[in-house]
């Protein structure tokens, strides 16, 4: 048996092959390269990285010395520390404390006097152990003071003082013993040598034996020198910063051979002792090498990598950095990675042969291939087709005339896309003129468009392309930025055709669907296509021409239509605050503060509200149904919405009330002289007269005073009333005549009385029912023809104005009736707003403007419904219609709040369950009621607020309170 080897080998055996080969040369030389590469590129790692490091803790440390220097030149400057204090007062220590809290590096701020007086102001907490004898006697407080007095006669005395945070002194204690003279420190020493700042080497402080270095001033007059101790704790946190890797060894060596800062993570204190009291032997040996480049060195048969850096900070090498690393953990990343590089090798080798066996049969099939995508785009699956790449010449050229083709396709769907789907003009217009451009292969364009309001002018709306074209002899100013026709209807474009095509523009009109011109489109093709028969490309601009007018007559219709609407909104809005002058402003105030909270919410990214986002429809619908929160109080009576006191109608009928009240007083004049014709005694008829005058003097203040309102009337006054109500006078004329008819059918269910007629002085007549004058809306939970859920419980009167029945009212001017007709407008609100046809994006507004007094409880009204359980708008504009109502100045049955007190009220009502405490915190802490008040509140309102009270008040937590201290901070400095 012969074995044949075939004539030809399957060109995916032959392609895997050769990809298999290529991997297997290319590992090879990859590692070996990589390999050559570790002895240099660790060399040079360890350089860089070891550099950075320094450099990075010298710049953080020469920040944190620029400030402190900042802050001892504050505190040299202060003319208060020009002589030594007799006694150690607060508003002394005041600046030093300043020192310490906005530094953490900061150890002690001292004052050395020439005299010999010293004064240190230190934390507590930055103590370190043993620095004090007794420890415990620190406990409770927040700073210590030191006090050496000097040159005295007696000899050096010396005190400790412990105060509190408010620099409240807590107690005191002698210090026997201290021997510290600051005029022979180092620090002191320099600072007289010195302009300006000196900065001493490290050192170990006398106070507590901690590293640190001394910064130093003379303090203004040449009295003393004013002196800030830095520690060095703060360098070995920041080394702690550093990810260092395993086993590496570092720290900053002073020049006395003492360690300034250690990694914490190496064990031990963060400074003080040699290397070689710490432990640590091989970053002693490397400080002996002192070599500034990486180098090798072996300790106990283990070979490292090292080197020493300086550590300069303003200039001075004060110290040393030391990094040591071993070489065996450096190398074993290095191993690591060059196994993992060969294990990549074998992985893609495995993973290339059937890729290679496949792109060989796809190589061999690519007419097959073809014929399937172009069956594909005839079902017009675009999305399918990916072209081929071939050997073959023909093949190739096909692929290319496909590619092309899809591609026009595309463009064409994208045109068509965004023509019906981007809402916006400018957006669709700028998306087009770009599309175009790509598609035709122009270089420039421009898109007029009609002047709404001046006939015949057509403005640049948008533009794109680069450089304009210019063709020999033509005009080179360019297309003009506004364009006026004197026909701008139907008339040709033939002059301006002329001139922009002699500059190699296609001039194009938009037209509408009425045939009117609506825009004109400029499009110039590139130089080199200039030659080219251009009758295809005139042709598909002027469709793509056709279909963009279409869309901009529907865009500048929708727009159109938005305003109108906006500006009808607005119309309803202004109409309802115009309807009563002392509530103007309410409906477009109520808008302003609840977007105010959609903004804050929107661009939040903290807290319970840190993913919510609104969109575009949901804003509009928001807007929409701000503005028209409150139109459902055009059908609110004018009386009952401005009655400032009891009697009001549409005046105070209290001015009736006392013209009764004069008539009684008449009478007890005309009983006096009755009395002395018939021979009565004087003396008795003038105090009898006297008396009942008196009587009704009190008696008219006191319905007075009931006629006002109040928060709650008293049980002695209401008793009062009712006792004057049943006073009596007399009525001489008819009460039937000179009536209107409403007025007359009220009276027919009161007899007719003759004259003269005896009257109550306070009278609840049947003519004070006011009945319904339009069908009571229904209201009533279980009322079939309620089908806007309602549950409130509707009078049987539109309104009643007994005398004696409204002055009854407990509490404010408005009774039962009355407030059922106040509470009315959110019920005329859904109503009027559910009747209109929304489009489904904006179905909410009814929703959203209904029900801002619902409460967080359930308790509100018209509905009964949780705000809890509503959305967060409706909840936004609950929280906004109070707060405008509690601060508005515009009320006549009420003056504006102060915004301390309003906002102690919304912090009630948040407490309460009636409004949402998150929304609530939200306009605490990003301060939208101070915005609010610097806008639309009285300044004679706007009084200091402690925020912090406000958020505990309202029961919210404490990350709330804290927060709210920033904003009382910012409205108090406001």
């Amino acid at each position: 048996m012969v074995l044949r080897l075939p004539r030809e080998l399957p060109i995916q055996w032959l392609i895997g092959a050769s990809i298999v080969g290529m991997m297997l040369m290319m590992a090879g030389v990859l590692l070996l390269q990589s390999w050559l590469q570790v002895q240099q590129s660790l060399t040079l790692s360890l350089a860089q990285s070891s550099r950075q490091l320094s450099t990075t803790v010298e710049a953080r440390s020469e920040a944190l010395i620029s400030n402190s220097r900042a802050m001892l030149q504050v505190i040299a400057s202060n003319p208060d520390m020009g002589r030594p204090p007799h006694e150690v007062r607060p508003e002394y220590l005041a600046p030093l404390a300043a020192v310490l809290v906005a530094e953490d590096v900061v150890g002690g701020v001292y004052v050395g006097y020439a005299n010999g007086d010293l004064l240190m102001l230190g934390l507590v907490s930055r103590l370190s152990p043993g620095a004090l004898p007794e420890q415990q006697w620190t406990e409770g407080g927040e700073y210590f003071a030191l006090r050496v007095v000097g040159d005295r006669g007696a000899g050096i005395e010396s005190e400790m003082l412990l105060y509190d945070e408010t620099l409240t002194l807590l107690k005191r204690r002698d210090n026997p013993g201290f021997d510290y003279d600051p005029r022979l420190r180092p620090w002191y020493i320099a600072a007289l040598r010195t302009v300006g700042t000196s900065m001493s080497e490290p050192y170990p402080f006398y106070t507590n034996g901690e590293m640190g270095m001394t910064l130093s001033r003379r303090i203004i007059g040449d009295f003393g020198v004013a002196g800030i101790d830095l520690t060095s704790g703060d360098l070995g946190r920041q080394i702690d910063a550093f990810d260092l890797p395993p086993g590496a060894r570092l720290a900053i060596l002073a020049p006395d051979g003492e360690v300034m800062a250690q990694a914490k993570s190496q064990g031990g204190p963060d400074a003080g002792g040699t290397l070689v009291e710490r432990g640590e032997p091989e970053l002693a040996k490397l400080a002996a090498i002192g070599t500034p480049t990486p180098q090798r060195f072996l300790h106990n048969d283990k070979a490292w990598w090292g080197m020493a850096l300086p550590f300069k900070v303003d200039g001075n090498s004060l110290a040393s950095v030391l990094i040591a690393l071993p070489e065996a953990e450096l190398m074993a990343d290095e191993l690591r990675l060059l196994w993992e590089h060969l294990f990549l090798a074998v992985v893609l080798i495995v993973l290339m042969l059937p890729f290679g066996i496949l792109l060989g049969r796809r190589l061999g099939r690519p007419l097959r291939d073809l014929g399937d995508q172009l069956r594909d785009l005839s079902r017009f699956d675009f999305v399918a087709y990916r072209g081929v790449d071939s050997r073959v010449g023909e093949v190739r050229r096909l692929s290319e005339a496909l590619d092309t083709m899809v591609g026009r396709i595309g463009d064409f769907r994208r045109i068509n896309l965004v023509l019906g789907s981007e809402p916006r003009l400018d957006v669709m217009l700028d998306k087009i003129l770009a599309e175009l451009l790509h598609v035709t292969g122009s270089c420039h364009g421009i898109i007029y468009l009609a002047d709404e309001d001046i006939d015949g002018r057509f403005t640049a709306f948008a533009e794109a392309g680069g450089v304009t074209p210019q063709r020999a002899g033509a005009d080179d100013t360019g297309p003009p930025d506004v364009i006026c026709l004197p026909d701008s209807g139907r008339g040709p474009l033939t002059e301006l055709r002329e001139r922009l095509e002699t500059q190699g523009y296609l001039v194009q009109s938009l037209r509408d669907r009425a045939g009117m011109r609506s825009g004109i489109l400029l499009l110039a093709r590139q130089r080199e296509a200039d030659e080219v028969d251009d009758r295809p490309w005139r042709i598909f601009v002027a469709e793509v021409s056709a279909a963009a007018a279409v869309a901009v007559d529907l865009r500048r219709l929708l727009e159109g239509e938005a305003r109108l609407l906006e500006a009808l909104i607005q119309l309803v809005a202004k109409a309802t605050d115009a309807k009563s002058p002392h509530t103007g402003g309410h409906c477009s105030r109520v808008p302003a503060l609840a977007e105010m909270l959609m903004d804050r919410v929107d661009r939040t990214r903290h807290g319970p509200f840190a993913s919510v986002t609104f969109d575009r429809d949901q804003r509009e619908a928001f807007h929409l149904a701000a503005w028209l929160h409150d139109c459902g109080k055009l059908a609110t009576p004018d009386e009952i919405m401005e009655k400032a006191t009891k009697l009001e109608t549409r005046y105070n009928r209290l001015h009736e009330i006392r013209t009764r009240f004069e008539v009684l007083w008449r009478d007890a004049d005309i009983d006096y002289w009755r009395g002395r014709v018939d021979g009565g005694d004087e003396g008795r008829l003038d105090a009898q007269r006297a008396s009942r005058q008196t009587a009704l003097t009190e008696a008219f203040g006191w319905v007075a005073e009931a006629n006002l309102g109040s928060e709650k009337m008293s049980e002695a006054l209401e008793a009062r009333l009712n006792r004057i109500a049943e006073w009596r006078w007399w009525r001489h004329f008819d009460d039937r005549i000179g009536l209107s008819r409403a007025e007359l059918k009220r009276l027919e269910a009161e007899p007719v009385r003759a004259l003269p007629a005896e009257e109550r002085l306070l009278a609840d007549l049947p003519r004070h029912h006011i009945a319904w004058h339009r069908p009571c809306p229904p209201v009533r939970a279980g009322d079939t023809a309620n089908v806007w859920g309602f549950d409130m419980s509707p009078p049987a009167l539109a309104d009643h104005q007994g005398e004696r029945y409204n002055l009854s009212i407990s509490r404010g001017t408005l009774n039962d009736i009355e407030r059922f007709r106040i509470q009315e407008h959110v019920v005329q609100t859904i109503i009027m707003l559910e009747s209109l046809p929304w489009p489904a994006r904006l179905k909410r507004v009814p929703q959203i403007a209904g029900n801002h007094h619902e409460r967080m409880d359930g308790k509100g009204y018209p509905r009964g419904i949780r705000l809890s359980e509503a959305s967060l708008e409706e909840r936004v504009m609950a929280l906004a219609d109070v707060f405008e109502a509690l601060t508005a100045s515009d009320r006549p049955y009420k003056t504006g709040m102060p915004l301390s007190r309003a906002l102690q009220v919304l912090a009630d009502m948040v407490r309460d369950g009636h409004l949402d405490p998150m929304l609530f915190q939200l306009m605490l802490e990003e301060g939208v009621w101070q915005d609010y008040a610097e806008r639309f509140v009285a300044p004679a309102q706007c009084d200091a607020v402690d925020i912090a009270a406000v958020a505990v008040r309202a029961g919210l937590n404490h990350g709330a309170a804290r927060s709210g201290q920033e904003a009382m901070t910012r409205a108090l400095g406001g």
